[in-house]
């Protein structure tokens, strides 16, 4: 040995903050590109479920011969389905998430599916979900609805 040390078991400085930086700039590329995405899942989320509770709460109508009250409340971004007995609990109460926005439109946020599983009214409601608005259809007579994009 000539008296030396040699140390080559660690990273020098230079080499940890090259790393660093390229792995901070991954990560802040990956927030910038998967953003949309949260408005694309929150949108399909609540349509998905929306559809579902829908569909529930006709066949609930027609199943127990009774009328069954769909309310939306936009400022608590929620909306319940209930029957008749109106000291039963509610069959379904659902929070959606902040970032998806309800207005009326020509249907009021109050609607009933009949014992025959009709709807007692029909019109439209506005839904935006991020940068895009869509617009939910329901139709009169057998409750059907469809939505479109504005």
């Amino acid at each position: 040995m000539n008296g030396r040390l040699k140390n080559t078991g660690g990273f020098t400085m230079v080499e940890m903050i090259i790393v660093l930086s390229a792995f901070l700039m991954l990560s802040v590329t990956s927030v910038f590109l998967f953003a949309p995405q949260n408005d694309v899942l929150a949108k399909e989320l609540f349509f998905n479920q929306l559809e579902s509770d829908l569909l529930y709460s006709q066949q609930y109508a027609i199943s127990h011969q009774e009328q069954v009250t769909v309310r939306f409340l936009p400022e608590y971004h929620a909306y319940y389905i209930r029957g008749t007995d109106y000291r039963a609990p509610y069959l379904i109460e659902r929070y959606y998430s902040a970032d998806v926005l309800v207005e009326q439109g020509t249907m009021k946020f109050l609607f009933h599916y009949m014992p025959d599983g009709n709807i007692d009214s029909f019109g439209s409601f506005y839904v935006t979900a991020g940068s895009k608005r869509f617009r939910m259809m329901i139709l009169i007579g057998k409750g059907r609805f469809y939505v479109v994009e504005e």
